[in-house]
């Protein structure tokens, strides 16, 4: 019988709802597709950011994975690596995996990745 007073789930019974198996469970949890905390080795799932996520106002804060972030601009994994790795598209590395926040996206696009021109690459263009 199910523990109503817990606010919590943890990775197991994440995929048991979900009806997904453990290492599924484990890489939306780690894409930071469903919000969760990991407390020393072991991960949490408020029951409230399962309900975001089924209902679809999930973490506004989501990561994507560079193949997400290649598909999303219609270019080559190589190019979209080649952009956060010069810096172009802010991004943070856990491990061999790239983690791009949607946020960085809108930066991006909004052309906030780039800094103010000096005066002195004014006058070198003209």
């Amino acid at each position: 019988m199910e523990n109503d007073k817990r606010l919590v789930w943890t990775v197991e019974e994440l995929a048991e709802r979900l009806g997904i198996g453990l290492s599924t469970a484990y890489e939306v949890v780690n894409a930071g597709t469903i919000r969760a905390r990991q407390i020393n080795r072991k991960w949490l799932i408020p029951k409230a950011a399962l309900a975001e996520y089924l209902d679809g106002r999930d973490n506004p804060a989501r990561v994507l994975t560079m193949d997400e972030v290649a598909e999303a601009f219609g270019i080559h994994r190589n190019t979209a690596t080649a952009m956060v790795q010069a810096g172009a598209i802010r991004a943070v590395r856990t491990g061999r995996t790239w983690k791009i926040p949607m946020s960085a996206l809108d930066e991006y696009l909004a052309g906030r990745d780039n800094p103010e021109p000096t005066a002195k690459e004014d006058a070198d263009e003209s």
